[in-house]
């Protein structure tokens, strides 16, 4: 029974990634062909984007052959994500903190933002390959840092990450159209609520992500954090088939979340329409942005 749920999830896995590959892929497709989104608003979705692309390329292969390189590829990929999920948090929340807008504006940059995926990857790929490359070998110090120290690791930076949403969502509620008439920007009533709404909007979008991503992740986080306290069960194919489900599960958060760009993401389904079919569909009244002049910003064009 456990070996045919074992081959059941595996097959599963291939299938997920095979799915997750073609829509990150067209997500990135739509991000790159349109110009209202290649703005440094979305820097950490095109980043996430490009890991879940990563992790769905290598998921493909990883239930079939075990290398400790595409082991180590493929922990890149997957804490790209959870560390790109933490960012977004942290720097929404510096977007409703640091006023006014033009002064957040000046210190996060679109080449800052680049900077910080750039170490992101770095990060996670010295982790990756250090990890199974080098530690591998010694089974004790391997099994403390992936299934020990990785899992609660994860764990304190979803709280933090969940903390950071919660701090943004209370700052949003301040953000009302009088606090945000400071000096140097017009108190324009309609364009202070666009801002209002567009934040929350991606805030909402983040939150969703950081939902999927926890629940989906938090068995395959549980089983490891069981097989080190009790090494015996890496030999029992019951626990391994069971490991391999919580596999295919955080695999499904890679499928999810090019459906959350296409649901929540302002101007993602126009700009996929008019690079795939040729045609732009009308913005909803809610997703219409105020016309402004060239130095006004809203936080669509400040904030990530």
């Amino acid at each position: 029974m456990a070996e045919s749920v074992l081959i059941a999830t595996k097959y599963s896995i291939t299938v997920c990634c095979a799915v997750a590959l073609v829509e990150n892929l067209l997500v990135i497709a739509v991000f790159a062909g349109t110009k209202k989104l290649r703005i440094k608003y979305y820097a950490f979705v095109f980043n996430l984007a490009l890991a879940d692309l990563m992790y769905a390329v290598l998921g493909i292969a990883i239930p079939w052959i075990r290398l400790f390189i595409l082991d180590g590829l493929y922990a890149t990929s997957y804490t790209v994500s959870i560390l790109t999920i933490f960012c977004a948090a942290i720097n929404r929340y510096l977007a409703l903190s640091i006023m006014p807008p033009a002064r957040y504006d000046s210190l996060v940059t679109k080449y800052r933002l680049i900077g910080v995926c750039v170490l992101l990857w770095c990060f996670a790929l010295a982790y990756g390959l250090l990890t199974y490359l080098v530690a591998s070998p010694t089974f004790e110090v391997f099994d403390a840092i992936t299934s020990l120290g990785y899992s609660m690791v994860v764990f304190i930076v979803w709280v933090i990450t969940a903390l950071a949403y919660f701090l943004a969502f209370r700052k949003i509620k301040q953000y009302t159209p009088p606090l945000a008439s400071t000096a140097g920007i017009s108190a324009n009533m309609e364009r202070d609520q666009t801002r209002v709404r567009q934040t929350r909007r991606l805030l909402i979008l983040f939150v969703l992500i950081l939902v999927t991503a926890f629940f989906s992740w938090m068995p395959y986080g549980i089983l490891s954090l069981i097989a080190y306290f009790n090494p015996y069960l890496y030999y029992d194919r019951t626990y391994v088939a069971l490991f391999w489900v919580g596999t295919l599960l955080y695999t499904l958060s890679t499928v999810i979340n090019p459906l959350l760009y296409w649901w929540r993401l302002d101007g993602f389904k126009e700009g996929f329409y008019a690079l795939f079919c040729r045609c732009v569909i009308k913005a909803e009244p809610r997703e219409t942005e105020v016309e402004r002049s060239e130095n006004e910003n809203t936080v669509a064009d400040t904030g990530v």
